[in-house]
């Protein structure tokens, strides 16, 4: 489903300042898709787990566990893990958000100091939650803490030209995608932008927290996805221009070079740095009114966001009039901007 940023784009940013695009209008970085597919048919056709990048250690106050499901969010998740350890909601923390529009697998830790205590499997079974993991950690999971993520995608109902599906598939691996926020950033029929215009209108942020970090994110997701459309408008998307940030390929490490010389020219070829664009902050030039509010309200800080992802660890199948497609992204990167660049998605909301 179009899930963009036209809703409130006049009053939200001035057309001429900056496109209104959010992810069913952005760009195509490589011609536009070369399939058609159905998209979500059954939650197992989307599987996406996280990849923690550490083994938890097997002794601490904190009991990481790794739950499924293929019907509750992230959030979901949290609470019911919370009612049964008996804690309240902010003793459980986890790293990533995911949606329920899938099977999900994922991390959380909760801090629960008696050695003794742990999860009751059989019963949360009956929640439709599966704990895959249960170990001890000497650290809380934090937002951000997993290194990346990864997909096993079925598109089923598959048209289009094989051959041109599998040299794309291969161009997309060894060149990469415009890093766009996905359309989930954006809520159900980019209801989120509504409701940052609403906000926005009454140039204030509101008192809930959970509300509050929605609205901020969906605003700096939309803007970054405006600014790095243009930027593939213009073909510029992949090259650095004065301004841009240098992030070390999957790491939050960053720098700001003055100019780009010889030897960050060869990184860049080496695939060592990629090019970075900013997410939003109070002290943004481009920003009018109410936008700019809403980031000073916030003392929100500029961010770098890489333009450029690469799926790693990529392979794929044919199973008749279905395409199985694997891969892994960093953290914070959606699988959706991957398959727009492959097929144009046909999508089944459960």
């Amino acid at each position: 489903r179009p899930c963009g940023g036209v809703i409130g784009a006049a009053v939200l940013i001035p057309g001429d300042r900056l496109p209104a695009l959010g992810h069913e209008q952005a760009p195509y970085a490589w011609g536009g898709p070369v399939l058609s597919a159905d998209f979500k048919r059954q939650p197992d056709h989307f599987v996406v787990t996280e990849q923690l990048g550490f083994e938890p250690s097997g002794a601490g106050e904190h009991l990481f566990v790794l739950a499924a499901s293929e019907s509750h969010n992230t959030r979901h998740l949290a609470k019911s893990l919370a009612r049964q350890l008996q804690l309240h909601p902010r003793k459980i923390s986890y790293s990533g958000l995911k949606d329920r529009h899938g099977l999900t697998q994922q991390w959380f830790s909760a801090h629960v100091i008696r050695p003794e205590v742990w999860l009751d499997e059989a019963q949360l079974s009956q929640e439709g939650i599966q704990i895959r993991v249960q170990r001890r950690h000497h650290k809380k999971l934090r937002i951000g803490t997993h290194k990346a993520n990864r997909f096993t995608i079925n598109l089923m109902q598959v048209e289009g030209d094989r051959q041109l599906a599998e040299a794309r598939l291969n161009q997309l691996q060894s060149q990469g995608v415009p890093n766009y926020f996905g359309p989930q950033r954006f809520g159900i029929d980019a209801g989120n932008l509504q409701l940052l215009q609403e906000w926005g209108e009454r140039q204030e942020l509101p008192s809930d927290r959970q509300l509050r970090s929605i609205l901020l994110s969906t605003l700096r997701a939309w803007v970054f996805n405006g600014r790095l459309g243009a930027r593939v408008g213009q073909e510029t998307w992949p090259h650095w221009q004065s301004g841009d940030a240098m992030m070390l390929a999957g790491s939050q490490s960053f720098f700001t070079p003055d100019e780009l010389d010889q030897s960050l020219l060869q990184r860049l070829q080496d695939d060592d740095i990629r090019v970075a664009d900013w997410l939003p902050g109070a002290d943004d030039s481009e920003l009018d009114e109410p936008l700019i509010k809403l980031l000073q309200l916030a003392a929100m800080k500029p961010e770098p966001r890489a333009l450029i992802v690469k799926p790693t660890a990529m392979s794929y199948h044919w199973d008749q009039q279905a395409l199985v497609v694997e891969f892994e992204l960093p953290k914070g990167c959606y699988a959706t901007s991957v398959l727009r660049e492959l097929a144009a998605l046909r999508e089944f909301r459960q």
